[in-house]
């Protein structure tokens, strides 16, 4: 009998982790969250270390989020704030840009989340969805920068499914997706579409290898052709 979903993640996790420590970055999302509970049916809870990283203006809701994702997956959440850090940076490199900002923060979430995984001998465990993968909707050596990526095979309505399935709590997942860089960022605003609209399109693009010929498909399109460079290793010259 084939396996389902769930247990091909789980025997993924299993066989990647082994006996090493799972280091992970939770924002009080649906896709940190979704991870955070496959970790908890593969390898020992003592072996999970979930960090939350946020700022000092970090609002309540997300604050209950992590308590309840606590409970849900019965492992205690460590919270580091970043917030001294990211003025470090700001004022060093006089950062005005908001996007640009935005990056630095999510590759200073990658710098603790190493910190971690070396004094403790893991691995950083990623959170990208297939959505977010082909539409490049993630940092580069940011939330882009780990050592496995469970999920990088569903999109963002397979994460909703499957987080419903292992016990994601209601509020994280009917809360609006957001990387939480900035107030009132979400990635539909952004993206330009909803998940729903774009996923279609990612699974034309997975089952064709094309995307079709509308708004949406050229839309994602676009966004695909702009991050390749995202799903690229860095290169060199060619050997003669």
């Amino acid at each position: 009998m084939a396996l389902s979903e769930k247990e091909k993640l789980v025997n993924f996790l299993k066989s990647s982790l082994k006996d090493k420590s799972a280091i992970l970055g939770v924002s009080s999302g649906i896709d940190s969250s979704l991870v955070l509970m496959l970790l908890t049916l593969s390898i020992p809870k003592e072996k999970i270390i979930p960090i939350f990283l946020p700022e000092s203006s970090v609002s309540q809701n997300d604050l209950n989020d992590i308590i309840a994702l606590e409970k849900a997956s019965g492992i205690k959440i460590k919270t580091v704030y970043i917030e001294n850090i990211i003025k470090a940076y700001s004022n060093l490199l006089e950062i005005k840009d908001m996007k640009s900002l935005g990056n630095v923060k999510s590759r200073i979430r990658m710098t603790v989340l190493y910190y971690y995984a070396n004094i403790n001998s893991g691995m950083v465990v990623g959170t990208t969805n297939l959505t977010e993968y082909i539409t490049g909707y993630f940092t580069k050596f940011g939330d882009g920068g780990c050592d496995i990526e469970p999920i990088i095979g569903l999109t963002k309505t397979k994460v909703r499914e499957l987080s419903a399935e292992v016990g994601v709590p209601e509020s994280i997942i009917k809360k609006p997706p957001s990387a939480g860089l900035w107030k009132d960022q979400t990635d539909e605003k952004e993206l330009g579409f909803s998940y729903s609209l774009i996923d279609e399109e990612v699974d034309y693009f997975i089952r064709n290898g094309s995307f079709e010929e509308n708004h949406v498909g050229k839309r994602v399109k676009s966004l695909y052709e702009a991050s390749m460079h995202k799903r690229t290793l860095p290169v060199g010259p060619e050997k003669d």
